[in-house]
């Protein structure tokens, strides 16, 4: 499974908390259209920066700490299991695991406890929803 994971500007978070679906859509579109000047400006209005690997690093359990020699990765992951940050940006990251379950352990956990917003979109575009400071808001599907 592969997880694009955006940071999302408080104020579009907001607004947009209830248009699940139309957020989906516009990330999926956008990545399948990256040189698109209206997908790059809106993307640019939408998204935050955020410190992924270095929030990840800070607030990941790390338990049976080992190092990958992969680029991007990060090294609080166990080798017996295969996720990693495939490409880390200051606005969003692409994450890579096998299970759902791994995805919410290791990422969607310590990104809970962060003041940001974050709008999540598996590759395939089957699970997506919000990560959000505010009570409730949890990973949608």
């Amino acid at each position: 499974m592969q997880f694009f994971i955006f940071s999302i500007k408080q104020e579009i978070a907001q607004r947009y908390y209830y248009k699940v679906e139309l957020m989906k859509r516009f990330f999926l579109e956008f990545l399948q259209n990256p040189m698109s000047m209206t997908y790059i400006k809106q993307f640019s209005y939408i998204v935050d920066l955020f410190p992924f690997k270095e929030w990840l690093e800070e607030y990941t359990p790390k338990k049976n700490v080992t190092r990958k020699s992969f680029s991007f990765s990060l090294p609080f992951f166990d080798n017996s299991l295969f996720c990693d940050i495939m490409d880390n940006k200051n606005y969003c990251c692409l994450f890579q695991c096998d299970s759902l379950w791994q995805a919410d352990t290791a990422v969607f956990e310590p990104l809970r406890i962060s003041s940001q917003s974050f709008f999540i979109v598996e590759k395939e575009g089957e699970h997506y929803g919000w990560i959000s400071p505010h009570a409730g808001q949890r990973l949608l599907s």
